[in-house]
């Protein structure tokens, strides 16, 4: 069982977007997970503390939409912040409380990265709970 950790869930249908955010931020040493849909997001959600989604917004099985809604009725000290994806053109204001940054595909690697660390370099770390398995960037 992990400890205290800046988890991040990467939830994507395209499965070369999922696997070049990983490696991004693997690479750089963050704890990372990945999810092909929303309802597998809400799984991950269920066993793990994130304190960052990266959401694409259309996607098959459960689309982010469906997912940020589940997102913002989550009690505020266990809610994961958002920043959504996609190559829509859907982008519009959000509730600031839950979504913390947009970015449209194609997107550049490196701004989304320094998206990502300065969004959760202003959280704390939470503690995982006994069934949240080690993150797969850590195995």
């Amino acid at each position: 069982m992990p400890g205290e950790e800046k988890r991040i869930l990467v939830v994507d249908d395209d499965p070369a977007i999922r696997t070049l955010l990983f490696t991004i931020l693997r690479r750089r040493g963050l704890a990372v997970d990945m999810a092909r849909h929303g309802g597998e997001a809400l799984e991950r959600l269920a066993r793990c503390n994130y304190v960052l989604l990266v959401l694409d917004l259309m996607m098959p099985v459960m689309n982010g939409w469906d997912v940020m809604e589940r997102v913002s009725a989550m009690q505020r000290p266990d809610r994961p912040a958002l920043i959504l994806m996609t190559a829509g053109s859907e982008l519009r204001d959000f509730d600031p409380d839950i979504v913390i940054g947009s970015i449209r595909k194609p997107f550049d690697v490196e701004l989304v990265y320094d998206m990502i660390v300065g969004c959760i370099s202003a959280v704390a770390p939470r503690t995982q709970p006994a069934g949240c398995s080690t993150a797969e960037s850590e195995t």
